[in-house]
């Protein structure tokens, strides 16, 4: 019996047994709702989005305190240290917009601002010999998880924002939930000769929010901007950190992996491109596109106080490649059998 070939690189079999054993222990504590587990391939595993509504699942607001430890955790080990500190980080953001909202009168009826209200599913049977997944979603979090023959994992779509990007009273005045995605792409641009610059920056005025949405699948549109080739010595080693602020949302088994699959693809090909004003305060956009991967920025809501980042695979969202080849090997095995 001959089977399809999967690339090594998307092997994670730690993170995927850290992922099925909290997604096993969150079932344990709240399995009893029927909102928590779904079948793997439902219509709703593939609806996400990032605005504040009542979407699938199970919020936090209505779990025990040991169900709350338990879907964090699962957060925690999916996503590694980095990446959980953010996504704490910007689920306590709501109280904060919340008491922003109170002295700005800028709330809205019927929209509350609750740091449990992110949404809990899980599809399939974790740990099992099928396909199984599991995704957060909530307001600036949305987690997306895909797990293949118990070692292939999928991470994306995977969406950050932050509301407000700097903490403006109370406390809390200046925190920053996201820092390296404004500051590390603005110091590369910064960095850019006149003549570069003119390439990558694209329109003076940026677009109102990320453009690839939340779609469910996104497609490779024309790269636009200034190659990384076309780049010096301390200008590539910025555009690299810019994009290992995105790689490091993952653990450091998946990022090593994601990591060599973008150099592999070849990292010259990858563009950056800038929309809006460049400094501190003005409304900005900025993409990266790679052969296989998209990174989108925007700040310019709430006078450009309000992030909206994603990173998106056109080959990977939710598994494809992967679950392609695992029902291709199923179907091959049947195929071949006594």
């Amino acid at each position: 019996m001959t089977t399809t070939e999967r690339p090594a690189l998307a092997k994670a079999p730690a993170t995927a047994a850290a992922m099925a054993g909290a997604a096993k222990a969150l079932l344990a504590e709240i399995g009893s709702d029927s909102r928590l587990a779904f079948e793997f391939g439902n219509e709703q595993q593939f609806e996400w989005d990032y605005r504040p509504h009542v979407r699938a699942g199970v919020p936090l607001l209505d779990m025990s305190a040991n169900g709350r430890r338990a879907a964090m955790h699962l957060v925690e080990v999916s996503v590694g240290i980095r990446a959980n500190e953010k996504a704490t980080s910007i689920m306590s953001l709501e109280s904060t917009l919340a008491d922003h909202e109170a002295l700005d009168g800028t709330g809205v009826s019927g929209r509350p601002r609750d740091p449990s209200r992110y949404y809990f599913v899980i599809y399939g049977d974790p740990g099992g010999s099928a396909p199984w997944g599991w995704q957060v979603d909530g307001h600036h979090v949305s987690l997306n998880y895909t797990v293949v023959d118990n070692e292939y994992v999928a991470v994306t779509p995977t969406f950050f924002g932050a509301n407000p990007a700097v903490s403006l009273h109370g406390e809390n005045a200046g925190f920053r939930a996201l820092p390296e995605e404004e500051d590390v792409a603005r110091d590369l641009l910064y960095s850019l000769s006149d003549d570069q610059r003119k390439i990558a920056l694209q329109n003076p005025v940026a677009p109102p929010d990320i453009i690839s949405d939340s779609n469910a699948r996104v497609m490779p549109g024309d790269p636009i901007g200034i190659n990384l080739s076309a780049l010096d010595g301390p200008q590539r080693d910025g555009f690299v950190e810019l994009i290992h602020v995105y790689v490091d949302r993952m653990t450091d088994e998946i990022a090593a992996n994601q990591w060599k699959r973008i150099e592999g693809d070849g990292l010259d090909t990858i563009k950056f491109a800038w929309k809006g004003g460049p400094d501190v305060g003005d409304g900005h956009y900025y993409a990266v596109q790679g052969p296989r991967f998209l990174i989108e920025y925007d700040n310019t809501q709430n006078d450009a106080n309000h992030i909206h980042s994603v990173w998106r695979d056109y080959i990977s969202d939710w598994g494809d490649d992967m679950l392609g080849r695992h029902y291709s090997d199923a179907s091959s095995d049947h195929g071949h059998g006594d």
